[in-house]
């Protein structure tokens, strides 16, 4: 009883207004994240990075993006060369988690100054596939098609609006999640959604 009157004094403090939790089962909310995310006529600030490479812009999304051809960024660093497709087409990572299965809650974390709650879960890929909206599924095939796995692990962070703020894979998407007591240090890529407006 005690900490959850901390945890909403806290955020009450931060300028939120609602309890440090999300609504419903934990898969129900990451798979309806993507659609949460998209809506409106808005644009949002990206930032992605794997272990040598990174990717940075704003880009548009909802109805801001309908009618334009699917948003790529530009990837720098010495792992360019690679063309990681996450970094290239973050958004894509955002739908990819229509495929969410077995989603488990972590708990409440800030990312970049805003209160999200974490979650991990498998990704399904020919379940995201499937429940993509047409006009967004051609860069979600593209970028799958590239993945090397019909499943991978991924932590997906979610603000109180519903919206993705951080999802966060492995390099490889054929790696095993680390048990607790694993040493082993996976190898990530990380993509942060923040400034929507």
């Amino acid at each position: 009883m005690v900490a959850a009157l901390l945890a909403v004094g806290v955020l009450a403090g931060c300028g939120e207004q609602r309890p440090a939790r999300q609504r419903g089962a934990p898969v129900d909310v990451v798979r309806a994240a993507p659609d949460l995310t998209f809506a409106g006529d808005v644009s949002v600030m990206v930032d992605a990075a794997a272990p040598d490479a990174n990717s940075a812009g704003r880009l548009p999304i909802g109805t801001a993006a309908s009618g334009a051809s699917a948003p790529t960024l530009e990837l720098t660093g010495r792992g360019a060369p690679k063309g990681y497709p996450e970094l290239a087409h973050p958004l894509a990572m955002v739908d990819l988690l229509r495929g969410a299965v077995a989603v488990v809650s972590y708990g409440g974390v800030a990312v970049r100054g805003v209160s999200t709650f974490r979650y991990e879960t498998v990704v399904n890929v020919e379940r995201a596939l499937r429940t993509t909206p047409p006009d967004r599924r051609a860069e979600v095939e593209a970028v799958a098609g590239m993945l090397g796995a019909d499943a991978f692990y991924a932590d997906v962070w979610v603000d109180l609006q519903g919206r993705v703020r951080r999802v966060q894979v492995p390099v490889t998407k054929t790696t095993v999640r680390p048990a607790t007591r694993d040493r082993r240090i996976p190898k990530l890529i990380t993509v942060d959604l923040f400034d929507y407006r």
